[in-house]
């Protein structure tokens, strides 16, 4: 996917090579929000079956992003940018502690699991990259690819006892890692005065993994989570303040 499109993106700068340096952009910084769609195994509920078990389901769900977002333009359509995002992914439901419950009841032969769940799925992100900008009169076409830290500050954090005995208590802690993360999008501002644009984009988050730990797990019988892959779409809006010339 990354591949394609860089591809994308060249073959538009090719195209638009005559007029490369007639037209310029102004340098920016905005404001959006909107929502985010988990994808991939982020989202997935599917906790595979006895003996093969599913460890990369996130059991994410669709939340919402905040972010701030800027460029500052180097050449007339390129520029170096960034962005600072807040995601939230939601915490696990009463049938997904269920179901997990299931899981362990069938993973290690015993006659019931309870399953408790709290905290949520929320990241920070710091990405800087690339923005390559394409003005058309009051609309300016934005496509940007940018990687760099993904904060996790919390997971949900899973707590499994086995029938009733208290000591045989095992859980799935809630992650404070980091990794790197990249994400590539497409944006549109369209000039609503000589100073502030509305913006809409749409772009698509990945991160490998951040690490989970899990506390007091003596056997690997079962789910067990070591690392989850992030991987979401946010589609915002927002504002965005021109400055310079």
């Amino acid at each position: 996917m990354k591949i394609h499109f860089l591809t994308f993106v060249f073959t538009l700068l090719l195209l638009d090579s005559p007029s490369l340096l007639a037209q310029s952009n102004t340098s920016f910084i905005g404001i959006s929000a909107g929502i985010s769609a988990p994808t991939g195994s982020f989202s997935k509920t599917d906790l595979g079956e006895y003996g093969n078990w599913n460890n990369t389901a996130g059991f994410a769900k669709t939340g919402f992003n905040l972010g701030v977002e800027g460029a500052y333009y180097v050449l007339p359509k390129i520029g170096i940018g960034g962005a600072v995002n807040f995601s939230d992914h939601g915490k696990l439901s009463y049938a997904d502690a269920r179901q997990l419950g299931d899981s362990y009841t069938d993973a290690f032969a015993v006659d019931y699991t309870t399953v408790k769940t709290s905290k949520r799925y929320q990241t920070l992100n710091l990405l800087v990259g690339p923005y390559f900008s394409f003005p058309y009169h009051k609309l300016t076409l934005d496509i940007r690819l940018l990687g760099g830290w993904t904060k996790s500050i919390s997971t949900p954090e899973i707590s499994v006892q086995l029938e009733d005995d208290e000591s045989n208590v095992f859980t799935q802690k809630s992650s404070g890692s980091s990794a790197f993360g990249w994400q590539g999008g497409v944006g549109l501002r369209y000039a609503l005065t000589e100073k502030i644009s509305l913006s809409i984009r749409g772009d698509y988050f990945y991160s490998s993994g951040i690490k989970i730990d899990n506390e007091n797990r003596n056997n690997n019988a079962g789910r067990l989570v070591t690392n989850q892959t992030l991987s979401w779409i946010n589609g915002s809006a927002g504002l965005a303040y021109v400055f310079g010339k």
